[in-house]
């Protein structure tokens, strides 16, 4: 197959193949007359593979390591134990990536529902009226979200503390 149906086969783009090809990653299996790659399933294959591993974000220079080790002729069960340290160390990587995914999750559900109680809030916005909301005070945190919207609003206070307190109230 040519690389352009190789490329729409694998979901990438030919610039990406042409890439993997001089890193060493595929090569074709031969070229036509006229200059043009031709690929095998195989390439197909292994590009599938480079894809899987680069969601793990494993870098290219580990993928060619395994590419290459298999090249040499070396079994699955002389390349596991390496494999499986890779990929154990990619695991941790994307569990402390989820956790830090949850964690804005948790900031930005916060944030809307403070959001909501802001817009009923009748005062100017600002850091100091904003930081002494009812609404704040009553969170152990705030919000990463949050801190940002205030910041963001960063300006002279011209309402009291009083009125916001009073007006905005408890939050239900």
């Amino acid at each position: 197959m040519r690389i352009g149906e190789l490329a729409r086969r694998a979901g990438t783009t030919m610039r990406t193949i042409r890439y993997y090809e001089e890193r060493g990653l595929i090569e074709p299996a031969r070229r036509t007359k006229g200059g043009f790659r031709l690929y095998q399933d195989e390439e197909l294959r292994k590009l599938h593979l480079i894809r899987s591993l680069q969601v793990l974000d494993m870098p290219l220079a580990q993928v060619k390591a395994f590419f290459d080790e298999r090249q040499r002729g070396r079994s699955a069960a002389e390349i596991a134990p390496a494999l499986q340290g890779v990929l154990r160390e990619h695991l941790q990587e994307m569990e402390r990536r989820i956790a830090q995914y949850r964690a804005m999750q948790d900031s930005a559900r916060e944030t809307i529902e403070i959001l909501d109680a802001c817009r009923r809030c009748p005062h100017e916005p600002g850091p100091g009226v904003c930081r002494q909301c009812p609404v704040l005070t009553g969170r152990a945190t705030i919000p990463l979200h949050m801190e940002a919207v205030i910041e963001a609003g960063r300006r002279d206070a011209t309402t009291s503390l009083e009125r916001c307190a009073s007006d905005v109230g408890p939050r239900t």
